[in-house]
């Protein structure tokens, strides 16, 4: 203490350690006591003092030629105050807004925004939801450029739900937001301009916590196109007919998972991305690449159905993935692992029925452990459940086959038989190879015959 003090002699033992004196301690609890209490009585008046202002929020009503307060939704916008409510009665609205103050714009019985400028509503503030309403562009007259629903750069915490959008060339565009929700819509762009003409269903980028999940798309360039982003979730969207369904470049710690991407040319191109989830999705019927990794890092990728897709999954330049229990059946080929991919763990998946299981580009060997191969020609005497002799893929006849494909009537051969035999005894044969030291005898997917009949309408392109 500064003046002496004749409550302890306790300084006199702990040199003046002034953390150990009891009356300074004493006095600390008292000042912490007080501040406490004048944050409380702050609090409160803070409350009484802006309650008034909660009070004056509003609802504003917009009614076309109807007995609402507002006639557009550009009156009501320009009225509103932040906090308030502008519900949209049903009817048809030929208008272009900006909303700039945070407020919930709901429709009712989904009213239709029909698009009068390239850029029919822009949300240029934080805190803003936007649900319930059709945006529609009519007939083809408007710019490359169009976009439905614009975020401007950040914009947080902005909510997009329950919409539909329709004919859009952009559905949904955004720059550099927080915490960016985009649920439950439908997006269809034009349908009769070529993929590469569209424009995206979503576009993001620079956004941090972005979450897209429960959408409908259709008929777009890219689905949803992520670029530069951080901690999104992408779950739950249904996406057909576009060019690749998600595309994602520089996005890390993701999570892409549960998402049913058909009939598309790419289904999802992961690229450029590290340490996100990919797991639980369904990619069928895509033209070329179900699943395509590129320069994609310490990912977990799992439990996915890769169906009737040209490719599979091809894996480019992309290291220390974990790559297990997926179901990866009746592509036409199976998995194209290539440029430097040598550093990935390939466990329990099943390859059921892809003309070529994998195709296998390096230098060396790849152990991929305890996977199941329907076309393993092996046995287990044991009963461990784990074939005797490993399984190899990329052999001889496999160049055979990928070369000669009608020579695949003569699988069961003899002669096949004995030119396998032949490569192991004699490594002049020899070409880099996936060997599976223990493959398993049962499929891991017990399901997968109810699945190839699900989606028996889809068959590969035979693109590669």
């Amino acid at each position: 203490m500064d003046t002496l003090c004749m409550n302890c002699l306790e300084c006199r033992m702990n040199y003046h350690d002034r953390g150990c004196c009891p009356e300074l301690i004493s006095r600390a609890k008292k000042a912490a006591s007080n501040a406490l209490s004048s944050t409380v009585i702050a609090a409160i008046f803070m409350f009484v003092l802006l309650a008034p202002s909660y009070a004056k929020s509003a609802t504003l009503v917009v009614e076309a030629g109807g007995m609402g307060s507002f006639k557009t939704i550009s009156e009501a916008v320009k009225n509103a105050k932040d906090g308030d409510v502008i519900e949209v009665r049903p009817g048809r609205y030929k208008e272009s807004f900006k909303v700039g103050k945070a407020v919930l714009l709901k429709g009712i019985d989904n009213p239709v925004i029909s698009a009068s400028s390239d850029f029919p509503v822009i949300i240029d503030t934080s805190e803003v939801t936007f649900e319930g309403f059709t945006v529609e562009f009519e007939g083809k007259g408007f710019s490359s450029d169009s976009t439905a629903i614009i975020v401007t750069k950040a914009s947080d915490n902005v909510t997009l739900r329950n919409n539909t959008l329709v004919n859009v060339m952009y559905g949904v565009r955004n720059l550099e937001s927080i915490n960016l929700k985009i649920d439950n819509n439908t997006i269809t762009g034009v349908k009769e301009f070529e993929e590469n003409n569209r424009g995206n269903g979503i576009t993001i980028t620079g956004s941090y916590k972005a979450a897209i999940t429960g959408n409908k798309i259709t008929c777009c360039r890219d689905a949803i196109y992520m670029e530069a982003c951080r901690d999104s979730t992408i779950t739950h969207n249904d996406i057909s007919k576009c060019r690749y369904a998600i595309h994602t470049m520089w996005v890390d710690t993701g999570n892409f998972s549960n998402n049913t991407v058909y009939d598309n040319l790419v289904g999802m191109a992961i690229m450029y991305t590290k340490q996100s989830k990919i797991n639980g999705n369904l990619s069928g019927g895509n033209k070329t690449h179900g699943l395509l990794l590129n320069q994609t890092v310490r990912c977990e990728i799992s439990g996915n159905n890769i169906i009737s897709n040209s490719k599979g999954i091809f894996i480019y330049n992309s290291i220390d993935n974990k790559i297990t229990s997926n179901l990866i059946m009746n592509n036409n080929m199976g998995v194209h692992n290539w440029g430097g991919s040598e550093d990935n763990l390939f466990t329990h998946n099943s390859f059921i029925d892809n003309e070529v299981q994998v195709k296998y580009m390096a230098s060396k060997n790849q152990y991929w452990n305890y996977n199941y191969w329907s076309d393993y020609l092996g046995w287990d005497m044991t009963g461990k459940g784990t074939g005797d002799i490993p399984y190899e893929s990329n052999t001889v006849v496999d160049h055979l086959f990928w070369r000669y494909p009608l020579s695949k009537m003569l699988f069961a051969s003899p002669a096949l038989h004995i030119l396998k035999v032949l490569e192991k005894q004699f490594p002049v044969l020899e070409v880099p190879k996936v060997v599976d030291k223990t493959p398993s005898m049962l499929p891991y997917h017990t399901n997968w015959k109810e699945l190839i009949a699900k989606y028996a309408q889809y068959a590969p392109a035979q693109y590669y």
